[in-house]
């Protein structure tokens, strides 16, 4: 079953997510506070999420804002170029911001013609593609000012659901050709309870399946959370199945602990 979309839903998702950060940034922390196995600080995290929420929302709007040019490397650039002009780092401030931005998205969303196309750091995408990259992006954010608070995650499981047609759009853009240049294999990924995919892989070249196939080399079942977070490289394999929030099977189930590191995410 393909997952579900909607922009209501995804407007109440992203919302709670930007109340959660919000809340943590009202919690009496410190700026300077440093995410774990990051550049950043929480200040930095913040005035990010604060600054470029409003930025996608212009580009609901269907305005083109350059940004990067998709890479890794070169949204590093950009993010470094706009931590610098944008210097506010009062995290009262940016909770304030990031709530009032992360409305202008949905409400330039609700008024977008039929068919709006989207110019983002990562392609062009449709209304569903960008209001999910929004989700995508605060979750992931979120997360790791979470994890340098040892605060809850900001994102429920089912919002990964939501989170799909974005992750669908880049999974494609962000795999390494030259780390999976001699691999031919084809995974089953089952996200409990919600939905679920596949990715064949050859030679370089990426194919997405949905839902799942019936056969494959390696099956990933897990936990929509530890899926999220192994994707964003906040969790490992080996972790994730420690905890028992992940499971591979088939007669590949080894390449399960391999498959992450062939997607460098911006």
């Amino acid at each position: 079953m393909a997952p579900p979309a909607g922009l209501v839903e995804r407007r109440a998702a992203c919302e709670a997510v930007a109340r959660r950060i919000a809340g943590m940034l009202r919690s009496g922390v410190d700026p300077n506070q440093p995410i774990p196995h990051s550049e950043w600080t929480v200040g930095e995290a913040a005035a990010h999420l604060a600054f470029t929420t409003l930025g996608l929302g212009m580009m609901a709007r269907g305005i083109q804002i350059p940004y990067g040019d998709g890479t890794r490397e070169g949204l590093q650039e950009a993010n470094l170029v706009a931590l610098e002009g944008y210097s506010e780092r009062d995290l009262q401030i940016l909770a304030d911001e990031l709530l009032t931005h992360t409305g202008i998205v949905f409400d330039e969303a609700s008024a977008a013609p039929p068919g709006q196309l989207c110019v983002t750091p990562m392609g062009t995408v449709g209304i569903d593609g960008l209001t999910a990259y929004v989700l995508t992006h605060q979750a992931m954010h979120g997360s790791a000012i979470s994890t340098a608070l040892g605060a809850p995650l900001p994102f429920e499981p089912d919002d990964v659901a939501l989170m799909w047609p974005f992750i669908r759009h880049a999974l494609g853009q962000v795999l390494v050709p030259e780390l999976a240049a001699d691999l031919v294999a084809t995974f089953a990924v089952q996200v409990t309870g919600t939905f679920s995919f596949g990715l064949r892989l050859s030679n370089g070249a990426l194919e997405l399946l949905s839902p799942a196939p019936a056969q494959a080399d390696c099956v990933i079942s897990g936990d929509a959370q530890a899926l999220f977070l192994l994707l964003i490289k906040l969790l490992d394999v080996e972790e994730a199945i420690k905890e028992g929030s992940l499971r591979l099977s088939g007669p590949r189930a080894e390449l399960g602990f391999y498959l992450m590191d062939l997607f460098n995410i911006p």
